[in-house]
This record gives C-alpha cells, sequence and structure tokens, in this order.
C-alpha cells in the first residue's frame, strides 16, 4: 500500500463512520474508523531508511514512510479508537476531524520535500481547529485555530527558503531556520505561541483534543528529528537553539500549572513532556531521538484513560494511568525522560539542570494524581459500561507492558532500539 492509498483509507474510513454509523444508530461504533485506519497501516510500504522532509535532492517529490512513521499511525489509530470508546459521549464529528488529521499526517511523515510537508501540516491544523471551533466557539477555540494555523502558515514560509538556504549564514538561511523554528513552535505549543493548545485542552472534550495530541504534534515532532540534521549550519543553530530554550521554558512552565490546575493536569503533563522531547531534539545528541518515541509512545498509551474525564467505574484505571507516568523505573513515564536526560547531560549542566527540574516537577504531579486527589466527575458524565472499564484495564496492561519491555517494544513499534 503506497502512502496516497494509506492517506485515502484514513480519510475514507472516517467519511464511512459519518455517514453510515448515524443511519444504522450505532454512532458508539465511531471508534472503529481509526482503528481500522490505523491497522491496515500494517500493510502499507515501508522503506528502509526514513528521509523526511528535506531529503529532496534524493527523493524528488515521491512520498516515502519509514518504520516510525508508520509505527506512529498504527500505534496512534489504535490510541484513537481506545479515546473515542472510552469517551462519555460521541456526536459524529471527532471521527471526521481524526480521519482528515489522519490522512494529513500521513502525508506529513511521508513527505520529501519540505512545500509538501508544509501544505500537509497546514490540511493537519485546519482539520481539528475547525472542528474545535465548531465544537466550542469561544476566546480559546478561536485563538488555538489562529495560533496553530499561524504556526502552519510559518512552515509553509520556510518551505519556499529551506530548498534553496545555502551553507553559509545569509539572509535566506537564517530567515528559514527562524521560520522553521516559529512554525513547529507554534504547532507543537511551545511559548511563547503555546497557550492555546492548554486553553483548548481545559474547554474541549478528549475525543476532540486526541487529533492534535495523538498525531499532529507527534507528527511533527518526529520529522522536526529528521529536519534538524539536513538543514544547514545557518537554519540548523537557530532552529535547535530555539527547541532548546523554549522547550524547557514550556517544559517547566507547564509542568508548574499543571500542579496549580488539577482539572487540565494531564493535558499540561502532555504538553510539557512534547516540549522536553522536542527540547532534547535541539540539543542534537542522539538519545534524544528514541526518548520522543518512548515519550510519545507512553502518551499513547495514557491519554485514552486521562485525556476523557474521569467516570464512575474508571477511577482506579485512571490512577493506574497516573502511575505508569511517574520517572520512576520500570514505569513507562521513566525510559523516554531518561533518555532526554541524557542527551540535556551531553549539552551541560545549563541545561541538563531546568531539564531535571521539570522532571521532578511532572513527577510530582503524577504522584499526586496516583493519590486520586483529582478532578471529580462532571454530574452529567455517566459511569463506564462494563466493556467501557474492561478497556480500561486493557490499557493499563499495555501502559506497564511498555514500562517492563520498553527496547523489544520501541523496536517492534517504531524500528529502533536502545
Amino acid at each position: 500500500m503506497t502512502p496516497v492509498t494509506y492517506a485515502a483509507v484514513w480519510a475514507a474510513c472516517g467519511v464511512v463512520a459519518a455517514t453510515v454509523l448515524p443511519l444504522l444508530r450505532r454512532r458508539r461504533l465511531a471508534c472503529v474508523a481509526p482503528l481500522v485506519a490505523g491497522l491496515l497501516g500494517l500493510l502499507a510500504t515501508v522503506s528502509d531508511r526514513w528521509p523526511g522532509p528535506g531529503a529532496a535532492a534524493g527523493y524528488g517529490a515521491s512520498l516515502t514512510l519509514g518504520h516510525p512513521g508508520v509505527g506512529l499511525l498504527v500505534a496512534a489509530g489504535i490510541a484513537l479508537a481506545a479515546t473515542f470508546a472510552l469517551a462519555p459521549r460521541l456526536d459524529g464529528g471527532e471521527v471526521v476531524a481524526a480521519a482528515v488529521a489522519g490522512a494529513a499526517v500521513v502525508v506529513v511523515l511521508a513527505a520529501t520535500v519540505p512545500i509538501i510537508w508544509a501544505v500537509a501540516v497546514t490540511v493537519a491544523v485546519a482539520a481539528f481547529a475547525v472542528r474545535w471551533i465548531a465544537a466550542t466557539p469561544g476566546r480559546a477555540s478561536l485563538a488555538a485555530g489562529r495560533i496553530a494555523g499561524l504556526g502552519a502558515a510559518a512552515l509553509l514560509a520556510a518551505a519556499a527558503f529551506v530548498p534553496r538556504a545555502g551553507p553559509a549564514v545569509d539572509t535566506r538561511t537564517a530567515l528559514a531556520g527562524g521560520l522553521l523554528a516559529g512554525g513547529i513552535c507554534a504547532t507543537l505549543a511551545i511559548v511563547p505561541l503555546g497557550g492555546w493548545a492548554a486553553s483548548a485542552i481545559s474547554t474541549l472534550r478528549g475525543a476532540d483534543v486526541a487529533p492534535w495530541a495523538l498525531l499532529v504534534a507527534p507528527a511533527i515532532l518526529f520529522t522536526a528529528g529528521l529536519l534538524l540534521p539536513s538543514q544547514p549550519l545557518g537554519a540548523r543553530t537557530p532552529l535547535a537553539n530555539t527547541l532548546l530554550g523554549l522547550g524547557l521554558v514550556t517544559a517547566i512552565f507547564n509542568a508548574v500549572q499543571a500542579l496549580r490546575d488539577r482539572s487540565a493536569a494531564y493535558g499540561r503533563v502532555l504538553i510539557a513532556d512534547l516540549s522536553l522531547a522536542a527540547a532534547a531534539l535541539g540539543t542534537l545528541h542522539s538519545p534524544a531521538q528514541i526518548g520522543g518515541y518512548l515519550i510519545v509512545l507512553s502518551h499513547l498509551c495514557a491519554a485514552p484513560l486521562l485525556l476523557n474525564p474521569a467516570r464512575d467505574g474508571l477511577g482506579r484505571q485512571r490512577r493506574m494511568a497516573w502511575l505508569s507516568l511517574v520517572t520512576v523505573p520500570p514505569l513507562p513515564g521513566f525510559w523516554g525522560r531518561f533518555l532526554c536526560l541524557q542527551a540535556f547531560s551531553a549539552a551541560g549542566n545549563r541545561v541538563s539542570v531546568p531539564a531535571y527540574v521539570a522532571v521532578a516537577i511532572l513527577t510530582a504531579v503524577a504522584v499526586r494524581g496516583l493519590a486520586g486527589r483529582g478532578a471529580a466527575p462532571p454530574h452529567d458524565t455517566p459511569a463506564a459500561s462494563m466493556p467501557g472499564r474492561a478497556l480500561g484495564w486493557l490499557v493499563v496492561a499495555a501502559l506497564f507492558g511498555l514500562g517492563l519491555a520498553p527496547a523489544p517494544i520501541a523496536a517492534h513499534v517504531f524500528g529502533v532500539g536502545f
């Protein structure tokens, strides 16, 4: 299956689910759409080498998926399905947004030309932004669409300069690095343009946030890791320095906010971990990329329980999910952060000390969530059904399986090892 076909599969699954299931009065089965789309990624054509969006000279305009990209799409499809299945309610629009974002993310991960990569990011951002604005019109969702769209526009502008950027630090090369830095920071919710995601997560349902959290943001993080080494020095340096500096600031800021605001604690932890992984990429040291993979994988497992609101019948499962995010071996929250801390330590004390502070605060947030002192279930939230409770325990089993065997699971999912 080619990347174009696989992108069409993602879109088709969402369209079919959104049009057919309401007629059959089986709207809750919408969770099957991302599950099918994700699992069909096992049939996708995988390249031995993942070139990324900066490899236009060697690959032309062809779309080429690497093992990490396919692994992300399969795992994200399963995580989206679990998130939808555990959501208190679905209205059908979530699956459409997820399907369009998934189709665009296939192209994001497979693009070998910067302009194609940037256009695909723009489509993915538009998919979740339109859904957020339609689902909850207000200041938070409008700001999310505006700032995330601004980031996508910056990536489009950067795409015009990246192919022609020279090795010397000239105006064109520096502009390419600056635009890439601004676009990636905006779409990953890194400050000073990152407040939109935290505000949106606190006001939107988990099923609406999931396409950004589980598909779009990880795809941008993965491709940023491929794009960095391929850039000329004049563009690579400002991009790496921006990700490193602002990523650490964002990780600490959101960790502190998660400690203060219990109602949106997990959303803040998610943003902080993604920012920590982006900052680790900015160190340009090798453990960072695998650390980012494991951070994303741990949140793909934890998000179905923690991204949705608290519900009767899922309290124990949610506490176990919080336990998995404690930075203690052999819990899954430890491995990705540990590898990122290795990259920070290699970069020196000036960046490793803030990173350790951020990880310590994130651990405190997870311990508090484990203690069960989080937000109480809303009065209008129905209790979880027996299948929902069983699915919650299945998610917990996947989490602790990841913690006990991170190396073989990472090798199987992403084709990488420690």
